[in-house]
């Protein structure tokens, strides 16, 4: 039965973060309107005629059917298992509320015209659908030996700036998608410039995006602060979050690398899918850090 139960939580996962592909895919292929004005059919068909946009909104649809309801099973299989525990409900009513939601706010965006800033907080409450589901499934794998990770507790401050990380986090990741929606992903083609002859913009689109790129650079500045915290403080009596915070760098890093090469390479297709892929672990990631700051030594 763990083992099973331990393989559900992983596949449950692994079916989240295909579908932040998958969204991300639809985004970056502009394939939004592959089905028409057609929910939840396509094009007036189950089953629809193949063309290159119909086929990835298409299969973007089955895709958050099929992990909605693996998603709900999971969920429901965590709370009844762990039935008391609120760190378990929580997690289980974050993954399925936002799954819910952001499905919606999917149709509703097919049916009926959307402004950038609500396409936007579709891939926002996706992002927090996979959180809740990849935490919970990491709470599933890591409770039998949650004792050799939680050997102190964390001062409050540092769980304050945790949670504001987080916070912040969601907000780049925010700017980024509103950018994608806007058109603004090429408004700057130089790097670290804007574009010849306009190092810094101001307004415009041009000033969107460079206002994203000053934002991923505030958001390296507090993850690397979250590690050097945890290099100092937590390495030995917190393997959790200071593992965390590692990874965590690491991935900024290479999210940052990521960043450049979507704008140098004009919108390679793999480079972009890369970027989203890279801040969705991210986002999970800090927000498990300041998750594990809530909790003390059993």
């Amino acid at each position: 039965m763990d083992k099973a139960f331990k393989t559900m939580a992983v596949f449950t996962s692994v079916i989240m973060f295909l579908l932040m592909i998958a969204g991300t895919l639809v985004t970056d292929t502009d394939s939004g309107m592959g089905c028409g004005s057609d929910w939840p059919l396509c094009n007036g068909k189950f089953i629809p005629e193949y063309t290159v946009a119909t086929m990835i909104e298409y299969t973007h649809r089955l895709i958050t059917g099929f992990a909605g309801i693996v998603v709900i099973i999971f969920s429901i299989w965590a709370w009844r298992r762990y039935r008391g525990n609120r760190e378990v409900k929580g997690l289980a009513i974050l993954g399925i509320s936002f799954i819910v939601v952001e499905s919606l706010i999917g149709a509703a965006a097919v049916l009926w015209p959307q402004s950038a800033e609500v396409l936007a907080l579709h891939f926002g409450f996706s992002l927090l659908a996979f959180t809740g589901v990849v935490l919970l499934s990491v709470f599933v794998v890591q409770k039998d030996r949650s004792h050799l990770l939680i050997k102190q507790s964390v001062s409050k401050r540092f769980k304050w700036f945790a949670w504001v990380t987080v916070a912040y986090a969601y907000l780049d990741i925010y700017s980024g998608a509103y950018l994608r929606h806007v058109k603004a992903s090429l408004a700057c083609t130089d790097f670290p410039g804007c574009y010849p002859g306009n190092f810094l913009p101001f307004a415009g689109l041009p000033g969107i995006h460079y206002l994203h790129r000053v934002a991923a650079v505030v958001l390296l500045a507090l993850v690397l602060g979250l590690f050097i915290y945890s290099i100092r403080h937590l390495k030995h009596g917190r393997p959790d979050i200071f593992n965390a915070s590692l990874l965590a760098l690491i991935l900024t890093l290479l999210q940052g690398v990521s960043g450049v090469a979507v704008v140098l390479s004009r919108l390679n297709i793999f480079a972009t899918l890369s970027h989203s892929a890279l801040i969705t672990i991210l986002f999970a990631v800090l927000f498990y850090i300041a998750l594990q700051t809530t909790k003390r030594p059993e």
